[in-house]
C-alpha cells in the first residue's frame, strides 16, 4: 500500500467515485480509539472488511469480544478500491506456474497447486453466497470467464496443460469445475467476439463493485449484535485499470475476460467496462519504465502511465464490431492502485515472529474471502483446517527460508533489475523471456 502519511493526493477510481452516497463510510463517526481490544484488525481493505464480517458472526471468533479495525485512510481506499472488480479464479496456467521454482512459482507439487486453484474456485462461490445470503447491493454478476489465446503454439500449450490439470482434478475427486476448452478457431471467435483468436478457455467467473462490497461487509460488522466491534478510519498503525464504455443493450458483453497480452476486462452493473493489465509487453518494449511497476508506492496522478493509457484507450478495437468511439465515449477515467508482492506468489497466512498478519501477491479478489473465512475459523478453533486453507498458505520458517534463498540465488544469477511482470520475466539477458 502507499506510505502514510503520503505526500501526494491519490487518484480516484471508478469504484470510489461511484460509492459516495449515504451508504458509504466516508467520515464514519467512530468515537475514541479504545485502549485495549481482544482482536485488532489492521487495515480496512477487502481483507480487513471480510475478516471483520466473519469474526463478528454469532459463531465467530470475535463473538462476545472487543474487536477493533483501524484503517490509515478510508475503507477500501487502497488497492481494494482500485482493482478491476474481477473475481476470476485461475486454472491450469497458474496451476503449472505454481509448480515452477523461484521467481515464477512456489515449487508446489501438482496436488498442492490443484488445491490452491480449488480454493480460488471456492472463493467465487463464497462471494456469490454471501451476496445472496446478506442481500448485498454490490453489483455482483456471476458469468463465464473467457480466457482467449492468440496463436497456435499458445493454444497447443494451453490445451496440454488444461488436460493435465483436469485429469488430476478428476483423480483428486474435484470434478470438471464447469470448464471447457474450445480450440475450433471460428467457434472461439464467435464465443469471445474477439478478433483473431485461436482458442478460448471457458470457466466460471464473476465481477463485483469492490468498494461497495468492502463497505457492505464492514457495515455488517458494525451492525453485528454478537461482538463489540468498532471501525476507526484515518488511524494509521504506524496496474492501471481504466473504465471504458461498452457495447450496450442486448449486445452488451456478458462475460469477464483474461485476454491478449495479460489484459483483463469486466462489465459493471451500469454497463461500463473496466479494463486493466497489459503491462508486461509495454515494459519489455521500453514504453513503460520498470520503476512504475516495481517499488512504486505512489498512487497519485504522477504514476499514470501514458503508454498504458494509450494502450487501454484503443484496446477495445480488438473486439469485433466495436467501431469508432463518439465524443464522450471510450476511455473516460484512469486510476492507479498499489499491489503488495510476495516472493512465492502465495498468500501469507498466520503468525510470523512477533507480527501476526495476512498478505497477498495481487490476485487478491480471487482469494481474499476464502482466506478470511478460513483464518477466522483458525482463530476460533486454534486448528488449521486444510479443507478451508491450503497448507502452502501457512507461514513457516521453512517457507520463508526457501523464498529468501530463491530470491538471493536469482539476484546473484540475473541481477537486481530482473523482475516478474504479470507472469513474464523481464530485464535479464540470461532469463527466458
Amino acid at each position: 500500500m502507499s506510505k502514510f502519511p503520503q505526500l501526494w493526493q491519490s487518484t480516484v477510481s471508478h469504484w470510489q467515485a461511484t460509492n459516495r452516497g449515504s451508504s458509504a463510510l466516508y467520515g464514519y463517526p467512530a468515537g475514541p480509539l479504545p485502549h485495549e481490544a481482544d482482536i485488532v484488525i489492521v487495515g480496512g481493505g477487502m481483507m480487513g472488511s471480510a475478516l471483520s464480517y466473519f469474526l463478528t458472526r454469532g459463531n465467530g471468533a470475535g463473538a462476545g469480544k472487543r474487536v477493533v479495525c483501524i484503517e490509515a485512510k478510508d475503507v477500501a481506499s487502497g488497492a481494494s478500491g482500485r482493482n478491476g472488480g474481477h473475481v476470476g479464479p485461475k486454472t491450469y496456467a497458474l496451476w503449472h506456474q505454481l509448480q515452477q521454482g523461484y521467481p515464477l512459482g512456489a515449487g508446489l507439487s501438482p496436488e498442492e497447486a490443484a488445491w490452491v486453484m480449488q480454493n480460488e474456485r471456492d472463493n467465487l462461490d463464497l462471494v456469490e453466497s454471501l451476496v445472496e445470503k446478506e442481500g448485498l447491493d454490490v453489483d455482483f454478476r456471476r458469468s463465464e470467464l473467457l480466457e482467449t489465446h492468440h496463436d497456435l503454439g499458445r493454444t497447443k500449450w494451453c490445451k496440454e496443460q488444461y488436460q493435465a490439470w483436469l485429469t488430476l482434478r478428476r483423480k483428486m475427486g474435484l470434478g470438471d469445475d464447469q470448464t471447457r476448452f474450445v480450440d475450433d478457431a471460428p467457434e472461439a471467435e464467435r464465443l469471445s467476439r474477439f478478433r483473431d483468436v485461436t482458442s478460448v478457455h471457458v470457466r466460471p467467473g464473476g465481477s463485483v463493485h469492490p468498494h461497495k462490497l468492502a463497505t457492505a461487509l464492514m457495515r455488517l460488522a458494525l451492525d453485528s449484535p454478537h461482538a463489540n466491534f468498532s471501525l476507526h478510519q484515518w488511524t494509521p498503525a504506524s496496474g492501471h485499470p481504466a473504465r471504458d464504455v461498452p457495447y450496450s443493450g442486448a449486445s452488451a458483453l456478458q462475460n469477464t475476460y483474461n485476454t491478449l497480452d495479460g489484459h483483463y476486462l469486466v462489465r459493471t452493473g451500469n454497463g461500463e467496462l473496466v479494463l486493466g493489465g497489459g503491462t508486461a509487453p509495454l515494459v519489455r518494449a521500453g514504453l513503460t519504465p520498470m520503476s512504475l511497476v516495481h517499488g512504486n508506492e505512489d498512487d497519485s496522478e504522477a504514476s499514470i502511465d501514458p503508454a498504458q493509457t494509450k494502450d487501454h484507450a484503443t484496446f477495445m478495437r480488438h473486439f469485433i464490431g466495436w467501431g469508432k468511439e463518439a465524443y464522450g465515449e471510450g476511455l473516460v477515467r484512469t486510476w492507479v492502485g498499489v499491489l503488495s508482492s510476495v516472493l512465492d506468489w502465495l498468500p501469507l497466512v498466520g503468525e510470523v515472529p512477533n507480527s501476526p498478519g495476512l498478505s497477498f501477491a495481487g490476485h487478491g479478489m480471487s482469494r481474499i474471502f476464502a482466506v478470511a473465512r478460513g483464518y477466522a475459523d483458525t482463530l476460533k478453533t486454534g486448528v488449521w483446517d486444510a479443507k478451508l486453507l491450503p497448507e502452502c498458505f501457512q507461514i513457516t520458517e521453512d517457507r520463508l527460508a526457501r523464498a529468501a534463498e530463491g530470491h538471493a540465488r536469482w539476484v546473484r544469477e540475473h541481477g537486481p533489475d530482473c523482475k516478474v511482470v504479470e507472469g513474464h520475466i523481464i530485464g535479464s539477458a540470461t532469463a527466458k523471456l
